[in-house]
């Protein structure tokens, strides 16, 4: 931007300023028009929030987020320049090293008070900001990214070589404002497995050798206990087995609530002790999307194990191929479009729900990733007032999500290109995007 117009610009969001501190102002300006940095502060600053209705609040929300983002931008953008400046006081002259100094992250840790753990992760984050990850960098100083997402990319892709980091951007930063962690994550992993077939599958063979057992104390004074890095298969079917002998418990009266008996009989069975619930069948329903060409082996495209994450293909070919203990529902498609549902075992369910399940894998409120699997089938138009029973009138949602649409004034509608609209009590408008969980 030319000096004279960065003038212009700046004068009209003072101005913006001075307007909104009109105490006979009762509506915000177009926050979405000022562009993140110190005038639309200085915008935000000014505003009392006691004079905005709910729809403004969202808004001015919406802008302080923008701004959260761009200042955690700038102060990783610092913190990359503090890694390379060699030792000196306030007189001395600016310098650059060209390579990290050494302990840096103990200036970042004392000076930000962190751990030397939470230190070490801000320099990594930084400095890969700083390389490889420039665009995501850019993204972050726009106000589009939050730092959370940054380490989304960053984890995922910091030991990629840059032509398959630009690739996996290249799919998946467009839409990274859009989504939540958890569905960039899944989006993420799922284009790395497509982008380097083989490097994934080294990196998951090399990764259960890691698997472990850990725990550790919680400020509650409670204690957590996790095994690490196992098996995708075997995660999802013993989180099924766990969750189907507590349903059991509960359907006999169990009184606890349904987390509470998923712990306990986790910890039960881990202990030796017995469960007052008749045998699972060795894991509890799985449930597999796969490409047709994944299982024709004409390509390595990813899986994805419902409840999950993407899985890599031969994973998911093993899962298909071995038709694991216990019933499976599986869903295969063809160029993003589901052409066949079905299920090993008879279970008294219609075609027309698994078609359902299959076309919405997750619920689909906005950045709900509950599977499809363990969500209500919704009447969008409700039965009670004439909505059929059909694919068309169809949507799955969670219980929380499914209770929210019949007891508040959250709305929703299936648009013609399959996505869904919402729109919610305060009047903003949301979009759930159609397909995979990510």
């Amino acid at each position: 931007m030319v000096a004279e117009e960065q003038r212009i610009y700046e004068v009209t969001c003072l101005e913006l300023a001075d307007e909104w501190a009109d105490p006979d102002r009762d509506r915000l300006p177009d926050l979405k028009s000022i562009r993140v940095g110190p005038f639309l502060a200085a915008v935000v600053g000014s505003v009392d929030r006691s004079r905005l209705n709910g729809f403004d609040l969202v808004r001015l929300m919406e802008a302080e987020a923008r701004l959260e983002n761009w200042a955690a931008g700038s102060k990783l953008a610092s913190v990359a320049e503090v890694a390379n400046c060699p030792p000196g006081n306030a007189d001395s002259a600016v310098k650059r090293s060209p390579d990290e100094i050494e302990y840096a992250s103990a200036e970042v840790a004392a000076a930000l008070t962190l751990t030397r753990r939470a230190a070490d992760s801000l320099l990594n984050d930084a400095v890969w900001l700083r390389s490889a990850g420039s665009r995501v960098w850019e993204e972050m100083a726009s106000g589009d990214l939050s730092h959370a997402k940054v380490r989304v990319f960053e984890g995922s892709l910091s030991h990629l070589d840059i032509s398959t980091v630009d690739s996996v951007l290249d799919a998946t930063l467009g839409d990274a404002s859009e989504l939540t962690t958890g569905q960039l994550r899944y989006r993420v992993s799922k284009q790395v497995m497509t982008e380097d077939p083989d490097g994934a599958e080294s990196s998951f063979h090399e990764g259960l050798k890691d698997r472990k057992v850990v725990s550790h104390s919680n400020p509650d004074f409670t204690g957590c206990f996790h095994v690490c890095s196992t098996h995708p298969l075997r995660t999802a079917a013993a989180l099924r087995n766990v969750d189907q002998l507590a349903r059991q418990l509960q359907d006999l009266g169990d009184e606890r609530s349904l987390d509470q008996i998923r712990a306990d009989v986790a910890m039960d069975l881990l202990q030796g002790k017995s469960i007052n619930a008749a045998p699972t069948n060795g894991g509890g329903s799985v449930h597999l999307n796969v490409s047709l060409e994944t299982l024709a082996m004409l390509s390595d495209l990813p899986g994805e194990l419902a409840g999950y994450a993407p899985v890599i293909a031969d994973i998911a070919r093993q899962i298909a191929l071995k038709q694991v203990d216990g019933d499976w529902t599986w869903s295969v498609t063809h160029q993003n479009q589901v052409i066949a549902t079905g299920t090993t075992k008879y279970r008294p369910r219609a075609a027309q729900e698994r078609q359902a399940r299959a076309d919405y894998r997750t619920c689909v409120h906005p950045g709900c990733r509950m599977p499809a699997v363990a969500c209500d089938l919704d009447h969008r138009s409700p039965y009670s007032e004439g909505g059929r029973t059909h694919n068309d009138n169809l949507a799955p949602l969670c219980r929380y999500h499914h209770m929210m649409r019949h007891h508040t004034p959250w709305e929703y509608r299936r648009l013609s290109n399959g996505d869904h609209q919402w729109v919610s009590p305060l009047g903003h408008t949301y979009i759930s995007r159609r397909g995979p969980p990510g």
